[in-house]
């Protein structure tokens, strides 16, 4: 189950349960439910990413941008896809390389620029130790998916049928 970071609905599990109760409620209700459910694993979420986090680099495209997306059937983690870094950089540009490492002995074209203002034939320059080395399975966010995803189900379960309750007998709040 958190090997593969996915929870199988085909067996008898509460998650099954709550999706179907979902169905018969009306709208109003289910949006009152997906906020709380969103509420709910955004700390789990954000624990984990920043735990594992060992380089200014990780802490800055990786945990800054972890996100949660919660939808009718499905709660999104997501993290290294939105934002700027300070230098104008986005966050995407450096995701991929900062999770999963890059070769330190690739080489990267980078534009010349002339003192005047022109243009200069682009020359080669190795990625050396900007970037950690390549690890197939990630360095934060894909371990703390697999750690954060069976906690998130249990707290994002209690939390639905909460609110579930709560908005069925006409509440908002809490």
């Amino acid at each position: 189950m958190a090997g593969q970071g996915r929870i199988s609905l085909l067996i008898d599990s509460p998650f099954r349960d709550l999706l179907l109760a979902l169905r018969a409620v009306p709208a109003e209700t289910r949006k009152h439910v997906t906020a709380h459910m969103r509420r709910a694993a955004e700390p789990v979420w954000f624990e984990e990413v920043r735990d594992r986090a060992a380089t200014r680099q990780q802490q800055r495209v990786l945990v800054n941008s972890a996100r949660v997306g919660v939808a009718t059937r499905n709660v999104y983690l997501r993290s290294g896809g939105v934002g700027k870094l300070s230098s104008g950089t986005a966050v995407s540009t450096l995701g991929m390389g900062a999770e999963f490492g890059v070769n330190p002995n690739k080489l990267q074209k980078v534009a010349a620029h002339s003192r005047r203002g022109g243009t200069v034939k682009a020359h080669t320059r190795k990625i050396g130790g900007r970037l950690p080395a390549v690890r197939r399975g990630g360095y934060v966010v894909y371990n703390a998916a697999r750690d954060a995803i069976p906690r998130i189900a249990s707290v994002v379960i209690q939390s639905s049928r909460r609110a579930l309750f709560d908005g069925m007998d006409g509440k908002k709040g809490s």
